[in-house]
């Protein structure tokens, strides 16, 4: 409810009710409010695909201070979703692909995520306080270069990132076989070598156990979340959706929603 999407669908019209009753919820129960998400390749405003690039880089300009004004005492902040660059201009979300993003906010040279660093500046210039979140997938089990080499990057261009979050939708062993849970000796590797590489605290977000068989899910939330609890460069773990069938992985035609861990009550 908090994406930008949600919140100006029309240019100039910001609606923040949505967003408020998650946020109010929070203060109200002294829950941690986390602000999903500032910059991503989807799921922002269809107007921005009619604009240049100095009415992109406004946009994103009204858009960070309109966030600013209304929530200026933000916790934590996902800035940057999926700008992972899987191969040459190809990002792990749209990122080019009818927006002026990346020229907007300085560019993509060989690869030096400028456009990620300068997003994280300006999230430091209006949240001195707050922790800075950058937010990828498929970087923990496949893909884990991508996502190491872009923190490494923006830190060394001086980004203010504080956190690295990585999405836990790929913690499940994959191929034609039923679904099973990632083996844990093989989630400890990837995850030292992620701690050794970029050596900032970890968040794992969106996780969530796509199946249908309840004693799977189970045993996989049993191994890893402790394993996440007790590794003291993770600095949290977000469930993502836990209504049954009411959640964005689909196991069948029959079973959408399956990495629910509520059902029937």
């Amino acid at each position: 409810e908090c994406v930008w999407i949600q919140i100006e669908k029309n240019r100039g019209e910001f609606d923040f009710s949505k967003c408020d009753a998650i946020y109010n919820w929070a203060k109200q129960n002294g829950v941690l409010f986390k602000f999903r998400t500032l910059v991503w390749g989807s799921q922002y405003p269809g107007w921005i695909r009619n604009l240049n690039v100095e009415e992109t880089r406004e946009a994103i300009t009204a858009w960070f201070d309109a966030v600013a004004e209304h929530y200026p005492d933000l916790e934590m902040i996902d800035v940057v979703t999926e700008a992972g660059r899987a191969s040459e201009n190809q990002y792990h979300s749209a990122f080019g692909v009818n927006n002026h993003f990346i020229e907007a906010l300085g560019g993509d040279n060989d690869g030096d995520y400028k456009f990620v660093t300068t997003a994280f500046k300006m999230a430091r210039e209006r949240w001195p306080k707050a922790i800075l979140i950058y937010n990828d997938y498929n970087t923990f089990q496949w893909q884990r270069d991508v996502g190491i080499n872009l923190i490494n990057t923006i830190k060394k261009n001086g980004a203010p990132v504080d956190g690295y979050g990585l999405q836990g939708h790929d913690l499940v062993s994959t191929g034609s076989g039923p679904t099973n849970c990632l083996n844990i000796n093989i989630i400890k590797k990837y995850l030292q070598e992620i701690i050794d590489s970029t050596q900032i605290p970890l968040f794992i977000t969106e996780y969530d156990i796509g199946t249908t068989n309840d004693d799977i899910q189970k045993k996989c939330y049993s191994e890893q979340i402790p394993l996440f609890m007790e590794e003291k460069y993770i600095a949290g773990v977000t469930l993502w959706g836990y209504i049954y069938g009411k959640t964005w992985i689909y196991c069948s035609e029959k079973d959408l929603g399956c990495s629910g861990i509520i059902k029937d009550g």
